[in-house]
């Protein structure tokens, strides 16, 4: 039998919070966020915490990509505030005044849920092969499902590479992953940041942006078909350095002459 005492440990928190909880409509996983964000800020008698996704996720038991899109959501709708520098811990508090929650979450001027869904740049959705829309969501959620069995996460990836994630990053990653027309977008997008990194670009999102794009408008939406793109692509840059390599030894050796 669990021995729950209060000279254990008790969390200290306004009735009046439970009381507008009861009315917020919250999916499971931002419940669970919200539990553990109040155990250890309210627990230990502060507003603010640093908290790692790592940290969520084991508290909580899910996948640290779901929490990075809830934590967004709840932010969206002024829930929690949430302070992410590159470089620092990411810090999250509750907020208290829930005369400023709104009833939905919002990126820009929309509105997630009932709103038209935007684009990025000017991408026409295409069809791949004869498939209904239907079988393209079928087959993209098993491969969500795969990637996720598999370990592949862009949010990751890409905090290893580049670190902390800004919401801005996290809405165009959170597009490409669910508006996008790309069958595998975990991996593409995993493969590009690859590509950010080994090119050392000084702007990394802009570059993978521009990259993911230009694939998406290209209609190359597998993961094969962007890493064919990629190979050719270097292969072209190799001979291209080689022809520059053999004429300056040619034009080294006639001045030698």
């Amino acid at each position: 039998m669990a021995d729950v005492q209060l000279e254990n440990g008790f969390t200290r928190i306004a009735n009046d919070i439970f009381e507008q909880m009861a009315k917020t409509k919250l999916s499971p996983i931002q419940y669970r966020i919200l539990f553990v964000i109040w155990r250890y800020t309210y627990g230990f008698n502060r507003k603010e915490h640093e908290f790692s996704l790592s940290f969520i996720g084991t508290a909580t038991e899910y996948d640290q990509r779901q929490l990075q899109r809830e934590l967004i959501k709840l932010e969206q709708r002024k829930i929690i505030v949430q302070k992410v520098k590159r470089g620092k811990p990411r810090i999250i508090s509750f907020n208290k005044n829930h005369d400023e929650w709104l009833e939905s979450e919002t990126i820009g001027s929309s509105t997630i849920g009932n709103s038209t869904k935007g684009t990025i740049g000017k991408v026409t959705k295409g069809t791949i092969g004869n498939s209904t829309k239907e079988e393209r969501k079928n087959l993209k959620k098993n491969i969500k499902k795969d990637a996720y069995e598999m370990n592949i996460n862009p949010f990751k990836e890409y905090e290893k590479n580049f670190g902390l994630l800004s919401s801005s990053v996290i809405n165009k990653f959170n597009y490409w992953l669910d508006d996008s027309q790309f069958v595998n977008p975990e991996e593409i997008i995993c493969e590009v940041i690859t590509r950010a990194k080994t090119n050392e670009a000084k702007h990394p999102m802009q570059y993978i942006d521009k990259i993911l794009l230009d694939h998406h408008k290209n209609n190359r939406l597998t993961l094969d078909a962007v890493k064919a793109n990629h190979n050719e692509f270097d292969s072209k840059v190799k001979k291209k350095a080689a022809k520059s390599l053999d004429w300056k030894a040619l034009k080294e050796g006639m001045e030698d002459e």
